[in-house]
């Protein structure tokens, strides 16, 4: 397993779609997001997009300005976790970590991806002000991450 290298981090995008923007302090996630996004773009981290697809439904549209760029990977999950698309698993495990872990929602596919990351023993970062979703129930699902230590690490926008 890798320690936390900025450099070498890759940026996963999870569930960053219109449909999520009803949940608690949707704003203030999608602008920590945008801060996350940008941060990362600059940094020429791999940025992996990973959006929900309910069977039998049309595809959610991206949160406008968190838009996947054209040379952007854009991965369609069916499961709670990232990892249940082959590709993005694959790409993941190529990639080797840490993945830095934003979007909708700590309850869901945040938590399920972290620790289908640490099954496979990839680390992972978790910016907490960049994960929608209520602030007493992510203060409370933030506690099993600890149990990933050293796998896994909770962080903010500005502290990435």
């Amino acid at each position: 397993m890798r320690t936390y290298a900025p450099d070498a981090s890759a940026l996963v995008c999870l569930d960053l779609q219109r449909g999520r923007l009803a949940t608690e302090n949707a704003a203030a996630t999608v602008a920590a997001c945008r801060r996350v996004l940008e941060q990362a773009r600059r940094r020429r981290w791999p940025v992996l997009h990973v959006h929900a697809r309910v069977a039998g439904a049309p595809m959610d549209p991206p949160i406008p300005g968190l838009e996947p760029l054209p040379s952007e990977a854009v991965f369609v999950r069916q499961g709670p976790s990232a990892f249940t698309n082959t590709a993005f698993s694959q790409t993941a495990q190529i990639l080797g970590g840490p993945l830095v872990l934003i979007g909708f929602r700590m309850a869901d596919t945040v938590l399920a991806t972290a620790f289908a990351a640490a099954d496979r023993n990839l680390a992972v970062e978790v910016v907490d002000d960049a994960v929608g979703g209520d602030p007493a129930s992510r203060l409370v699902l933030l506690k099993p991450l600890a149990a990933l230590a050293p796998r896994a690490r909770v962080t903010t926008s500005r502290e990435l």
